[in-house]
């Protein structure tokens, strides 16, 4: 044990001291064939991991592919040898004569010497093996004005690796739109595989600028040779023109917009409460969704109106792209009339013609009715009907001599006993409607059951509904609590809080509308509760009978 121990320590001792003290360069080749990759191996006499050679000054002239590592340890006889090295891929363009330059790693440095580059007669030159098309659309823009920029690469050999660069343009914003589409394309009788990719590019500054085409590198396999391939696109100047000085509104450039409209619940008679929603879809040709301006309409009097939030989209087709907003209008009238929807209209610039146009939806006429069906018109005081009494003649017939317009006593007392008899009937008639009619008023009650006594209708019913969230339920119970104590329901509601009345007409516009709004139940059922105290329904006036 210790002669083995002592053993080694002599080895040790006998050791040189290790430390890097060469670094060589070389090539597996020379000369080298014109696009085709070779290796350039640097050696190091040591074991080094922290640091590596610089090869920038190779990327002058020779195409830089990725560095490799690695690290060997050797005893041999009692000596001990460690090396590092590193592998690069290089490929030289065009034949001639280049300089390997010296590398220096930890203050030591390698040996410059010279490459031969050779040209390859035999395989096919990267214009043929591998180009790139540009296309934009359209080609003369103005400020803000979407285009796309189409970029095909056409490879006519199987690729090992590829990258391609993105375009560039000062004073614009660009984005890849989408993935990548392959297909395969015939161009003078070979067939190449064609990548496509397309650019979103939106200048923000008029002038003229350059748009700079991508570059495209690769590896690809010939004749089971590695071989680079390179192409580049063919970089445009881009005419962005300005804002005319004389354009009104939101500044949107597009070659086509469109406004349309849809109606739901639009009736000849629309009855009060009852919401009419509008959805308009604004469509823009080469904007973007964040360019459409916001679809809104004005107020109107005695008619709220509740705006959804827009629902945007854009689309890129046929290298073109579309954008899309969607906005759905609630319209809810709070009294009987006859109202005017108001037009809309969106101001837009016309990149084509170079003119303002405006694209509309018209006015619309609608006429609201009370709940129970009587239509009012607005801003006319109600019409008394009138009972037109023929005129008596006092005068005597020139026949007869008899005093026309005096009945004889005979005949009044005559019909004296059907008048009483027929008042008697009217009497007893309108006692058993009016109660009647306090005991069928509607309401709706437990699931399977139609309807209930106005009796079982009170505000401990509104405020179950309320708790529960039903809105139909709260609905109808309130109508029918406000018929028999308020005579109708709009009266009971001009005694509630202006909050309180727009969260009942939230509630009417949930029971219709298929985009519902959030409703604050226990609003509605506070202001049930609290308005003044509810006084018995007038009884019918009879005086105009008698």
């Amino acid at each position: 044990m210790v002669r083995s121990f002592l053993y080694v320590c002599l080895i040790c001792l006998s050791l040189p001291t290790l430390a890097l003290s060469q670094l060589e360069a070389s090539v597996d080749k020379n000369p080298v064939v014109a696009g085709e990759y070779f290796m350039l191996t640097l050696s190091a006499d040591d074991t080094i991991k922290t640091t590596q050679p610089d090869t920038d000054a190779l990327l002058r002239h020779f195409v830089v592919g990725p560095t490799y590592r690695s690290t060997n340890t050797q005893m041999v006889n009692g000596v001990v040898s460690r090396q590092t090295s590193w592998r690069v891929e290089l490929m030289a363009r065009e034949p001639g004569q280049y300089e390997i330059p010296a590398f220096n790693l930890k203050g030591v440095s390698s040996e410059p010497f010279t490459l031969n580059v050779v040209a390859n007669k035999e395989a096919q030159g990267d214009g043929n093996n591998a180009f790139i098309k540009t296309e934009l659309t359209p080609t003369s823009l103005y400020v803000q004005q979407a285009a796309i920029y189409t970029v095909k690469l056409y490879v006519g050999v199987d690729l090992i690796e590829a990258a391609m660069t993105a375009p560039a343009m000062s004073e614009a914003n660009l984005a890849q739109l989408g993935r990548d589409s392959e297909s395969q394309e015939v161009v003078d009788g070979r067939r190449y595989r064609v990548i496509q990719r397309e650019y979103l590019i939106q200048p923000q500054k008029s002038g003229t600028f350059e748009l700079e085409a991508p570059v495209f590198n690769g590896k690809a396999r010939v004749n089971y040779r590695p071989v680079a391939v390179s192409a580049r696109g063919t970089d445009q100047l881009v005419d962005v023109k300005p804002t005319p000085a004389q354009y009104s509104g939101s500044w949107l450039p597009s070659e086509l917009v469109d406004l349309s409209e849809q109606w739901q619940g639009l009736e000849q008679e629309v009855k009060v409460g009852t919401p009419i929603t509008r959805t308009l879809t604004l469509t823009a040709l080469n904007v973007t969704k964040e360019q459409l301006p916001d679809v809104t309409s004005a107020d109107i009097e005695a008619v709220r109106s509740y705006a959804d939030q827009s629902e945007r989209t854009h689309v890129v087709r046929n290298g073109r792209i579309i954008a899309q907003s969607k906005t759905s209008i609630a319209y809810v009238p709070q009294k009987p009339g006859t109202y005017t929807l108001p037009a809309v209209s969106i101001n837009w610039f016309n990149t084509v013609t170079g003119r303002e146009q405006v694209a509309s939806v018209p006015e619309q006429q609608i006429t609201v009715v009370a709940a129970d069906g009587t239509k009012v018109a607005p801003n006319e005081p109600p019409k008394t009907e009138q009972i037109a009494t023929p005129d008596v003649n006092t005068g005597k017939d020139e026949n007869t001599g008899v005093v026309q317009g005096e009945p004889s006593s005979l005949s009044w007392w005559l019909a004296l006993p059907g008048y009483a008899l027929w008042l008697l009937t009217l009497l007893l008639w309108w006692f058993s409607h009016t109660r009647n009619k306090a005991q069928t008023i509607a309401r709706p009650s437990a699931p399977g059951q139609e309807t209930a006594t106005i009796a079982q209708v009170s505000l401990r019913d509104i405020q179950d509904a309320a708790a529960k969230e039903d809105g139909k339920t709260l609905y109808l119970a309130l109508d029918t609590y406000a018929k028999v104590h308020y005579g109708n329901l709009d009266a009971w509601l001009t005694q509630w809080p202006q909050q309180a009345q727009q969260e009942f007409a939230k509630l009417r516009q949930s029971l219709y509308s298929p985009s519902a709004p959030v409703v604050d139940y226990s609003c509605i059922a506070k202001a049930a509760a609290n308005t003044s105290a509810p006084s018995r329904k007038p009884q019918p006036e009879l005086d105009s009978l008698y």
